[in-house]
């Protein structure tokens, strides 16, 4: 259960002199250099013999598994199949249906043509992670592979922070001359709520110990408000240059550091610094990535054959952009055995080691909600009824880079990347508005508009940058998923494991005992290998991924040869537009590997 949050106290906060001398470069150049360095940290590792012995033993154990799965697909499949053939003759069709939870829209349940498509394409991908997977990472839990988790140095978090997912969180604040001073990451104002997510255990041993990022650009003073189990709350500040003995700008820590040669300020900052590297993550998975799955694509997913004919080119354009989607999301946020979540009191959850989020599965669910309804939503003017908020399309952190005369470039490289594929995307959807049946598209808006509550109001958004934002949106979902797996290296936590403890230090929050921090970080790397990353599937061989030349299927099903030529056309001019993108920000997040639907 969520706990109430008790009242914040200003005492204790540790002061930073204005005149720290210790900068902490944040040009592009430093922070791609850093966030490779941690991409480059490589897996931990215990006693390598003792672990390839444990894996040579137990290895019949994952093979097994592997060939149990495989042939609970196979009968999945077979199912599948029947039922389709089935409502074939009968002339009886499947349709996606959807739900609403708390004001937002989810995949009730997925068509009978759209489950046997992710049987037969997407469940082959995920065999090695729930079975050989997860036996190669006990085998190095079990032998110490866990213990070895590395304290970052500022500038590599720092980098983190700007070159993630959560990026999308930070709040900057700009000069009269609109150029930026500092930036706010407050967990507490994202979760607009009285209970914030920092203020709570989230099951035994998962906890959320920042509530707030505070960074002067100016002076590089970098501070992290921690609360611990009462509820106490006290700021961190970086240490400054006459305090600091081991930290610089540019180094990580050694394992094997001492409390003894550090000061205490750098003790405390320490300790804080490992919450935050477990804040990282949780938030990537359980925080950022929200919206880029539910309401918006599950209502087109769901609605586009309702009112799109197959042979249209907008029904040609939207179909590999929506393929598996109504599947995945409603995998996502399910209970299931092979599933993410878990429901309350799950004895499963014990056992099973992708199960590491930390809420039940309602919790998930409520906060995707919420969430979703925020990023999309705006309250009528008039009425005071929730309606769709055109300034999502795109949101706000795009348009604000898309203005020639910003001076936000450069600050935090992961919108700048995202911003540079939604601009080819409008692109995109500018040279094809041309080609697209307007009528259908207008039928299909308002269709999505009448039938989902939460997306009423869709028709009053730009044409050209609603289907923009939605074709970059599954773009958004994939690099997000990229750059998580990217950083799965020697600090992968999802949050805490421990609470705060104002006397304790860094290594309390990273290392651990066997059955605590070492057991957290070797679920928390399960969950990755089995849902954090795209695996092509042998059946499509990469005709689903984003840069392929086939993704369109040659855009046969548009009867009009002359039409089809001009569709060619305007997808190679894309097509060259991302391998652009690719080339320059394939250190971030690289677009050629993404797949061009929500499919994982």
């Amino acid at each position: 259960m969520l706990s109430s949050r008790t009242s914040m106290t200003s005492q204790s906060v540790l002061t930073t002199p204005s005149s720290s001398k210790l900068h902490l470069n944040v040009n592009l150049r430093a922070l791609k250099r850093r966030f490779k360095r941690v991409t480059e940290l490589g897996q931990p590792k215990g006693n390598i013999w003792k672990e390839h012995i444990l894996f040579i033993m137990l290895a019949p154990l994952g093979l097994w598994l592997a060939a149990l799965l495989s042939l609970v697909l196979v009968v999945v499949s077979l199912g599948q199949s029947v039922e389709y053939l089935l409502r074939y003759v009968t002339m009886v069709s499947s349709r996606t249906t959807l739900r609403t939870y708390m004001g937002c829209t989810f995949t009730a349940l997925p068509s009978n043509a759209d489950r046997l498509d992710f049987v037969l394409h997407r469940g082959p991908t995920y065999i090695y992670g729930h079975t050989i997977g997860a036996v190669k990472n006990f085998c190095k839990w079990a032998t110490g592979g866990f213990k070895e988790q590395v304290l970052l140095s500022d500038a590599e978090v720092l980098a983190l922070l700007m070159t993630t997912p959560v990026s999308r969180m930070w709040k900057v604040a700009c000069n009269e001359e609109g150029r930026p001073v500092s930036m706010v990451l407050d967990m507490g104002d994202v979760t607009k709520g009285d209970v914030k997510a920092t203020d709570i255990s989230l099951g035994k041993g998962h906890y959320l110990c920042v509530e707030r990022i505070d960074f002067d650009i100016e002076t590089s003073d970098l501070s992290v408000t921690l609360v611990d189990s009462d509820g106490l709350a006290r700021v961190v500040h970086r240490p400054t240059e006459e305090t600091n003995t081991l930290l610089s700008a540019c180094s990580s820590y050694s394992s094997s550091v001492s409390s003894a040669d550090v000061s205490d300020e750098e003790r405390l900052w320490n300790m804080a610094k490992a919450h935050l590297q477990g804040l990282i993550m949780w938030s990537i998975v359980s925080w950022s990535h929200n919206w880029v799955h539910f309401n918006l694509l599950d209502s087109a997913a769901a609605l586009t054959p309702d009112v799109v004919p197959k042979r249209s080119v907008l029904r040609a354009l939207l179909t590999p952009h929506l393929r598996f989607t109504p599947t995945i999301n409603t995998a996502g946020p399910a209970d299931g055995i092979l599933n993410p979540q878990h429901a309350e009191d799950d004895t499963l959850k014990k056992f099973l080691p992708w199960k590491v989020q930390g809420q039940t599965a309602q919790q998930f669910l409520a906060k995707v909600a919420e969430n979703c309804l925020q990023h999309y939503l705006k309250a009528d003017e008039t009425t005071g009824e929730k309606i769709v908020d055109p300034v999502a399309f795109p949101p706000e952190f795009v348009t604000d880079r898309l203005e020639p005369d910003n001076k936000l470039q450069g600050l935090l490289p992961y919108l700048d990347f995202l911003t540079e594929v939604y601009k080819a995307m409008e692109v995109y959807a500018q040279n094809l508005w041309v080609v697209i049946e307007h009528d259908i598209f207008t039928q299909w808006v308002r269709h999505m508009a009448e039938e989902v509550k939460s997306v009423k109001g869709l028709s009053k958004v730009d044409p050209v940058k609603l289907l923009a934002t939605l074709l970059w949106t599954t773009v958004v979902h994939g690099a997000d998923h990229d750059v998580c797996g990217r950083i799965n290296t020697k600090w992968m936590m999802f949050g805490s494991a421990v609470p705060v403890d104002w006397d304790g230090e860094w290594q309390d929050v990273l290392k651990g005992s066997l059955f605590g921090t070492q057991l957290h970080a070797f679920r928390s790397s399960t969950f990755i290998s089995c849902f954090g990353g795209y695996k092509n599937s042998w059946f499509t061989k990469g005709a689903d991924l984003l840069v392929s030349p086939g993704l369109y299927n040659d855009w046969n099903s548009v009867p009009c040869e002359q039409t089809r030529c001009r569709l060619r056309a305007h997808h190679g001019t894309l097509l060259a537009s991302l391998h652009g993108i690719s080339k320059k920000w394939g250190w971030l997040s690289d677009v050629a590997g993404l797949p061009a639907s929500v499919s994982f």
